[in-house]
């Protein structure tokens, strides 16, 4: 049986490539993601950097495993999730792992 859920999320491990001298880093992240409707997603223009910012704004709930350059635990705020959706690597990293999430299967970029 499919229950309906008015306010639908899911909690995914994201991989992020950040970018070092001569390759990268492999880091991750855990993000909790809020289910948009289809109507909801066709208003953002997913062609520009401000239409994926503003997506992932409206997406993203909640996130653990974030670290300052101390290693001291960030909390989740809307702030700091704007400063990481700032980031290109951590963006498309973000909007992978949402549409992997949803279709089941891994997003390549």
């Amino acid at each position: 049986m499919f229950k309906i859920d008015p306010t639908p999320t899911f909690t995914h491990r994201v991989e992020i490539k950040v970018p070092t001298d001569g390759g990268h880093d492999l880091q991750d992240l855990q993000v909790t993601f809020r289910v948009l409707p289809d109507d909801e997603i066709e208003a953002f223009d997913m062609r520009t950097t401000r239409g994926e910012r503003e997506f992932l704004a409206a997406a993203v709930v909640g996130f653990d495993d974030v670290e300052d350059e101390k290693g001291k635990t960030l909390p989740y705020s809307h702030s700091l999730r704007d400063r990481l959706i700032g980031l290109a690597y951590v963006r498309v990293a973000m909007i992978n792992a949402y549409y992997a999430a949803l279709m089941g299967k891994r997003v390549k970029n």
